[in-house]
């Protein structure tokens, strides 16, 4: 009885020093005078976002709403996070001293996801430095120029697609996925698929699935943002390993034909190999990795901004008419052709555009990890080594001091007049 009662005086005793420790780390915002948000014990305010889909977007948003101040902070488990609201601020840490912030939060193991963790995405410090100077000329002028050209076919197939659906119902998302994946596959990676039949439909299905999605993949990004122990100790892979082996064997496959055939198309693929004739040590298993995560991301992202553009140009017919009719005056000054120098001309396509990424902010946080101790000179805040620092894209989007009625779609907020009324930050 006496050996039992002593354990269970040294389990309260270790339970509450416990307690105490944690309560500590919870004023380390205190301390340094940054509002935050009251955490929750041991948790912080993980759980209030953890297990919703885009609960961390709403999360942020509405904390974004709350804070007036340039930052504020809050915490997940015990770590400290600190959210940058003010623009110059968010300059100084994206653009300014980014060398005292060069890596994203991410953390991925290469062995549980050896695809994601040696892409760009994923590298950190000098590695990340040395693939995007790599990377970098992929995207020039003239190369988007030759792509936008080799856009042509997918448009056809999308025309006749809707063509044969005219007098039905269609899920918007789905149709815009289909030609999502044909425009990426063909301008940016030189093969010619149609995802609107049947026999490339593996295609578009590994395409969407190949990301871990719904709460599932919440409860990943978190951990490789949050809580690298428990994502290794739990073995979490990101990405799909049926997936990943379904686009390692297309990619391979067309690199070693490209490499065969010695194709001079600036398509990515191509652009790889010539890094590799250059004599760069890139080796196939990294352009495999570039090129999966390419299109893995560019898929998401350019899916979603059109369906939303569509959406709202559904909604507003007057925008509507007004788009449809510069694309008209456009075409016809442009002998009926969708190039480069014509989509350049649409100006007010390209407000519409912008608008939708404002009010739909596509990426819901850009996030950085101090790599040095570091002094904000507008505050006099020292950020300490290791520290998670995070821009709400949505908080900046829809603050109504930056964007006047942010919940409204104009996208008059881009002209030539108004676009240089905005701070350029105010549009992540």
């Amino acid at each position: 009885m006496d050996l039992l009662l002593t354990l269970l005086i040294l389990l309260a005793a270790l339970f509450l020093y416990l307690v105490y420790s944690v309560n500590e780390k919870y004023k380390y915002w205190e301390r340094r005078g940054v509002p935050f948000i009251k955490p929750t014990l041991f948790f912080g305010s993980l759980l209030s976002f953890m297990f919703d889909k885009d609960n961390l977007r709403k999360f942020l948003r509405n904390a974004s709403q709350t804070f007036p101040g340039p930052y504020y902070g809050f915490y997940v488990l015990t770590h400290p996070i600190l959210v940058i609201t003010d623009l110059e601020i968010i300059k100084r840490v994206m653009i300014k001293d980014f060398a005292a912030f060069p890596n994203k939060l991410f953390m991925w193991d290469k062995q549980l996801d050896p695809v994601l963790g040696d892409s760009l995405f994923a590298v950190r410090d000098d590695e990340w430095r040395s693939l995007r100077a790599k990377l970098s000329g992929i995207f020039s002028s003239a190369k988007l120029k030759d792509m936008v050209a080799r856009m042509q076919m997918s448009g056809e197939h999308l025309k006749d697609h809707l063509g044969l659906v005219a007098n039905q119902d269609v899920e918007a998302m789905d149709v815009i996925a289909k030609y999502s994946s044909n425009i990426i596959a063909s301008s940016a990676f030189g093969f010619n698929i149609d995802c609107f039949k049947k026999d490339h439909r593996d295609f578009k299905y590994y395409n969407e699935h190949i990301m871990s999605k719904g709460t599932i993949g919440e409860v990943k990004i978190l951990s490789y943002l949050f809580m690298h122990p428990l994502a290794k100790l739990f073995k979490l892979s990101f990405l799909d390993p049926i997936g990943v082996e379904y686009f390692r064997n297309i990619f391979m496959n067309i690199l070693k034909d490209k490499e065969a055939k010695r194709s001079n198309r600036n398509d990515i693929l191509s652009l790889l190999l010539n890094m590799k004739d250059s004599g760069d040590t890139m080796g196939y298993n990294r352009m495999v990795s570039q090129s999966i995560m390419f299109f893995a991301a560019a898929h998401e992202t350019t899916t979603a901004t059109i369906t939303f553009t569509l959406r709202e140009l559904g909604l507003n017919s007057t925008i509507q008419d007004r788009a449809r009719q510069e694309i008209a005056t456009v075409l016809q000054r442009h002998n009926g052709q969708v190039d480069y120098n014509s989509l350049i001309a649409m100006k007010y396509l390209d407000m519409t555009i912008k608008e939708t990424l404002r009010k739909y902010s596509i990426v819901s946080f850009l996030h950085r990890e101090a790599a040095e101790d570091t002094v904000i000179p507008e505050t006099g805040l020292k950020i300490d080594r290791g520290t998670g620092i995070i821009v709400s894209t949505d908080g900046v989007h829809h603050n109504p001091q930056l964007h006047p009625n942010p919940s409204i779609y104009d996208p008059e907020r881009f002209n030539d007049e108004n676009k240089h009324s905005v701070a350029s930050q105010a549009f992540v």
